[in-house]
């Protein structure tokens, strides 16, 4: 697949998730994109922690970056791990690609909560927009449903059950790492 495609697939990926992924995947292409992403994903996440404090530096966006990989090879690795319940025989590097290509309408959506409550934009109008960025999560979840489902050639009903298990599962010991972060990170603050 030459680059006019891969640029194409990427953009197709926005209205035609299922089928561009699939593309991306059988080309071997989107991983270095999905890894870049998922990295920006934790940063643009993790800002909020330095808006909060005055003096924080880079390096709440490095945390965040790095548990945003964590996360990225955790989560993907559950996934294909429950995926094969479902029947799902895929890489790991499939199931990343998917995940991290799909977290670009999150990411996306993240930049702009960001920018508005960096902006120190009025709380109304902020909460006027919370149709749009209903719609918007709810779309992203589409799209890695859709994604994922191509990376595990499973229908959608088995990929939706799939995620629902990894969730769950790695729900709780997510939360607990995330506390034990914070705790350590904010007693050393």
């Amino acid at each position: 697949m030459s680059t006019i495609n891969n640029k194409s697939s990427l953009l197709t990926l926005w209205f035609k998730p299922a089928s561009s992924m699939r593309a991306l995947l059988d080309a071997g292409q989107g991983h270095s994109a999905a890894v870049m992403i998922t990295a920006f994903f934790g940063a643009v996440q993790s800002g909020r922690f330095s808006l909060a404090q005055a003096e924080s530096g880079p390096l709440p966006f490095v945390v965040g970056a790095l548990a945003g990989l964590c996360g990225l090879y955790l989560f993907g690795w559950l996934t294909r791990n429950f995926g094969r319940w479902f029947g799902a025989e895929t890489t790991q590097r499939d199931v990343r690609t998917a995940l991290g290509l799909g977290l670009l309408p999150w990411t996306l959506l993240s930049m702009v909560l960001s920018f508005m409550l960096g902006a120190e934009m009025n709380p109304e109008m902020i909460v006027s927009f919370a149709p749009v960025f209903f719609c918007v999560f709810f779309y992203g979840y589409v799209i890695i449903l859709l994604s994922l489902s191509a990376a595990l050639r499973l229908s959608v009903l088995k990929t939706f059950f799939c995620l629902a298990v990894t969730i769950i599962v790695s729900l709780f010991p997510l939360t607990l790492c995330a506390q034990l972060l914070v705790t350590l990170f904010g007693s050393a603050a």
